[in-house]
């Protein structure tokens, strides 16, 4: 019996670069709870199956159910009933829980609207997912937009960068007005 079999669409190294729209395949839902109010929340990864990035997962996609007041609720229902329309759910079936979902939801196909987040707690930008609709049949349509700031360094400790407050005056207390500092071999103490 073989370990296992070797499988080119099976492997590490496949992600979105750029927000857009993408025909999906729901490849984990579960039902856990959020941190601080400990509200029930299910929870999406998605898998590309068309175009350019497929085979790329948008993970960890947050879906919480709210019913604290009535405002709180209906804006739940609109939210879980997107979800469950766009992978082809009809009109009058009653969803008794998000377990139900979740069950529902798994391998189901559909489109999904794709932005840069907000940067997490580590500066760390990741892909959200914005909109639920059916499968577009002109498939995945990545819009060009990428990572922000992809590349370049982080600021330390999540600090905010300051910009020099005196821009005539240079922060280097050794820098010069001419901005160089010209020293003669004679001059040092070596």
């Amino acid at each position: 019996m073989s370990l296992f079999i070797t499988d080119s669409n099976n492997v590490f190294g496949m992600s979105v670069q750029e927000a857009g729209l993408y025909n999906v395949k729901v490849i984990k839902a579960q039902v856990t709870k959020t941190k601080k109010r400990d509200l029930p929340m299910l929870t999406i990864d998605v898998e590309v199956i068309d175009g350019k990035y497929q085979g790329g997962q948008i993970r960890f996609q947050n879906l919480v159910w709210d019913d604290e007041d009535q405002d709180h609720l209906e804006t739940s229902v609109k939210r879980f009933n997107t979800l469950v329309m766009a992978v082809g759910v009809q009109d009058g079936v009653a969803i008794d829980s998000l377990n139900q979902i979740a069950q529902g939801i798994q391998n189901k196909q559909l489109s999904v609207d794709v932005a840069w987040g907000d940067p997490n707690n580590k500066g760390q930008v990741y892909l959200e997912i914005r909109g639920y609709h059916p499968v577009n049949p002109d498939g995945s349509q990545p819009n060009g937009v990428k990572r922000p700031n992809a590349g370049q360094a982080s600021p330390v400790n999540n600090q905010p960068q300051i910009s020099n407050p005196f821009p005539n005056h240079s922060n280097d207390p050794f820098a010069s007005s001419k901005g160089t500092i010209d020293v003669k071999d004679s001059d040092l103490p070596f």
